[in-house]
C-alpha cells in the first residue's frame, strides 16, 4: 500500500485528550492511513510514501475547529481564500457557520425580503452577496460546486429565516408563519445543518417570545441536533429588558435562566455562545452564572458554552441599543425625543456596568466619512469630530446604517485583570472559538489571527491552566464530538487528514490593542483533507481543499 506522504518523528497530540507521544502519520487519498508510535518500523512507511516530512521537534495535532464562526458569509465569494487566509494561518481547518441566528440559508421560498436581509447582513461579508438560493441544500450545493478553502459545517439561523418570512416586523409571527418557519428549519436539519442557532441579542431574535423559541428548540431536539444561543443579555443591566428602579433582577442572570428553562422544557442539547461578562460591575457575577451552568449539567441537561481567549470581541455598532430604539431605528435616530431618552438610558446602564462608549473601538466605519476613524476608540472619534461621545457614536450609526463594526473591550476582564477570563477558558465545559467577523475592510478582530496559538502559547505554556492535551482537545476533538462532526477532530486512522503542525517552543499570539492584526508564530504546516494549505506559516495558493460537511 503506497502513501501520499508521511509525517515522521513528530510529537502527536491526538485531540482526544490522550497523552502526547512521539510517532508518525501516513496519509493516503486525503485520509490518515497509519498512526504509529516511535519504535515502529518508520523506515518501511517511508519506503512506501511518495514524500516524507521530518516533523522532528514539531507537534502534530488535528486541525483546529472554529466552533463559532461567521465565515459562512464570506465563503460564497470567489475571493474568499484570500480573505480567510488568517484562519488557515493560525491552524484552523474547519469552521462552524450560521451562528447568532445569522445564516445565509435557509430562507423561505417566496420571500420578498431578500434585499432587506442582504442589507442587514452586509457587515458580515466582504461585500454584499446575492442570495440566489433558498434551502440549506441549495446553499451547500452552491459551495460544493464553487470549492472551499476550509471545511464548513452549518447551523440554521433562526434570525434570517424569520426575516425572510416577516421582514422588519418584529411582532409575534402568528401560528401559520411560525409553522412555516419551523418546517423550513426542520428541512435544513434534514439537508445537513448540524443544529439551529438563536441570536437573542440582535433583531429579530431579541423580540422573539418564548413560545416561538420553544418551537425551534423542540425542532432541534426532534432531530437530535444542537441549539446554540447568543443570550439576550451579557451584562447585569441591559436594554434588552425593561429597566426597573427596584427589584431589577440582573439581566444576564435572567437571560441565562430563561435558556436553561428552555433546555429543561424541551430537552434540547444547548450551547451557550461566547459566555461573556461585560463591564467591571458585571464581572463579579461570573461565579454565579458558572454555578448555574454547572448545576444544570449536574441535573442532566446537555449544556456547555464557549469563549474566545481575549478581553475584547467584535460586533455590530447597534449592539448597545435597547429594544424600543431598535424597533424603529431609522425614525428613532432622527427623533430628538428618542435620542434624549436613549442618552439617558445608556448613561444609566453604563454607570451601572463599569463600561462606557469609550470602551468601544471602531474597526470599520462602514462609510467613507467614518472610515478615517478605523482603529480609534470612540472618545478619540468624538474629539476628532468635535462632538460629544454620545453624538459621535450615533453619527457613526447613522452614516453606516448599522454596518459599522466595533471591538468591544472589558469582556471578561481587561489588560490588567484577566482572572475571570482564565477561569472561563479553563472550565471543563468550555470550548474555544474565534467569533470573528473577518473581512479585509477596516481593521480585524485579533481573534482572526491568534485564537488557537494564544490558547496554547498563553493559557497552556505561560499560565499552565491547561495541559497541552486539554488545550488541543478543546480546539478539536471535543468540538467535533459536540457538534456531531464525524471522521475529524482527532489524529486517528480512517479520519480525514486535517492536520496542524507547530513548533511548541515558538507557538503564540502576537496581537495587541495597538496592533490587532499581527500574525502568530509557530504554525509550520497545515493540511486540509490531505492537501497542504499552509507552508511556513503562510497560506499557499492552489485548489481549495475544504469540503462541505453535512450532518
Amino acid at each position: 500500500m503506497g502513501y501520499n506522504f508521511l509525517l515522521k518523528n513528530g510529537t502527536i497530540v491526538d485531540g482526544k485528550g490522550s497523552k502526547a507521544f512521539k510517532g508518525s502519520v501516513a496519509v493516503k487519498d486525503g485520509k490518515i492511513a497509519v498512526v504509529t508510535k516511535n519504535g515502529a518500523d518508520t523506515a518501511a512507511l517511508e519506503n512506501c510514501s511518495e514524500s516524507t516530512v521530518d516533523a522532528g521537534g514539531l507537534t502534530i495535532c488535528p486541525g483546529f475547529i472554529d466552533m463559532h464562526s461567521h465565515a459562512d458569509w464570506v465563503l460564497p465569494l470567489p475571493e474568499h481564500p484570500a480573505v480567510l487566509a488568517p484562519l488557515l494561518e493560525q491552524g484552523i481547518t474547519t469552521v462552524i457557520g450560521g451562528n447568532c441566528g445569522y445564516s445565509p440559508a435557509p430562507l423561505v421560498k417566496d420571500s420578498v425580503h431578500l434585499d432587506y436581509i442582504s442589507a442587514q447582513s452586509e457587515f458580515l461579508s466582504e461585500r454584499p452577496i446575492r442570495l440566489d438560493w433558498r434551502s440549506m441544500d441549495s446553499f451547500l450545493n452552491r459551495l460544493d460546486e464553487q470549492g472551499l478553502a476550509l471545511n464548513l459545517v452549518m447551523l440554521a439561523g433562526h434570525g434570517n429565516l424569520r426575516l425572510s418570512m416577516l421582514g422588519p416586523d418584529f411582532s409575534h409571527p402568528g401560528d401559520r408563519a411560525l409553522e412555516t418557519m419551523e418546517q423550513e428549519a426542520s428541512r435544513a436539519l434534514e439537508e445537513g445543518a448540524c443544529g439551529i442557532s438563536l441570536g437573542l441579542g440582535y433583531a429579530p431574535g431579541i423580540f422573539s417570545e418564548m413560545r416561538e423559541l420553544e418551537k425551534f428548540a423542540a425542532c432541534a431536539r426532534r432531530h437530535g441536533r444542537i441549539l446554540t444561543v447568543h443570550l439576550k443579555a451579557y451584562t447585569r443591566l441591559s436594554g434588552a429588558y425593561p429597566l426597573k428602579l427596584f427589584n431589577n433582577q440582573p439581566h444576564n442572570l435572567r437571560a441565562l435562566r430563561e435558556m436553561l428553562d428552555l433546555a429543561r422544557k424541551t430537552g434540547v442539547k444547548m450551547q451557550i455562545s461566547h459566555l461573556l461578562f461585560v463591564g467591571k460591575k458585571t464581572w463579579p457575577m461570573c461565579e454565579t452564572l458558572l454555578d448555574m451552568i454547572d448545576s444544570a449539567a449536574g441535573e442532566g441537561l446537555d449544556i456547555a458554552f464557549d469563549s474566545f481567549p481575549y478581553t475584547c470581541g467584535n460586533t455590530t455598532v447597534y449592539i448597545v441599543f435597547p429594544t424600543w430604539f431598535l424597533d424603529n431605528i431609522e425614525q428613532n435616530l432622527r427623533s430628538p425625543a428618542a435620542r434624549l431618552r436613549l442618552k439617558f438610558e445608556i448613561g444609566v446602564i453604563t454607570r451601572q456596568l463599569g463600561f462606557n462608549l469609550d470602551d468601544i473601538q471602531l474597526l470599520w466605519g462602514g462609510h467613507p466619512e467614518t472610515d478615517r476613524y478605523n482603529g480609534l476608540f470612540f472618545d478619540e472619534v468624538a474629539r476628532q469630530m468635535g462632538v460629544s461621545l454620545f453624538d459621535a457614536y450615533l453619527r457613526v450609526c447613522e452614516l453606516s446604517r448599522g454596518k459599522a463594526l466595533c471591538l468591544m473591550h472589558k469582556y471578561n476582564g481587561d489588560e490588567e485583570e484577566q482572572s475571570l477570563l482564565q477561569k472561563i477558558v479553563a472550565h471543563p465545559l468550555n470550548l474555544v472559538e474565534t467569533d470573528t467577523i473577518l473581512t479585509t475592510r477596516g481593521l480585524r478582530n485579533p481573534s482572526s489571527f491568534g485564537t488557537f496559538p494564544r490558547l496554547i502559547g498563553h493559557y497552556h505554556k505561560k499560565l499552565g491552566l491547561l495541559s497541552l492535551e486539554e488545550a488541543v482537545a478543546k480546539s478539536t476533538g471535543k468540538t467535533a464530538e459536540r457538534f456531531g462532526i464525524r471522521d475529524r477532530g482527532s489524529v486517528s486512522e480512517g479520519n480525514w487528514a486535517d492536520l496542524t503542525i507547530f513548533n511548541y517552543d515558538e507557538i503564540g499570539d502576537n496581537t495587541t490593542v495597538k496592533d490587532l492584526e499581527k500574525q502568530p508564530t509557530g504554525i509550520k504546516q497545515v493540511f486540509i483533507n490531505g492537501q497542504k494549505v499552509v507552508e511556513n506559516g503562510r497560506a499557499v495558493a492552489g485548489r481549495p481543499a475544504g469540503m462541505v460537511l453535512r450532518a
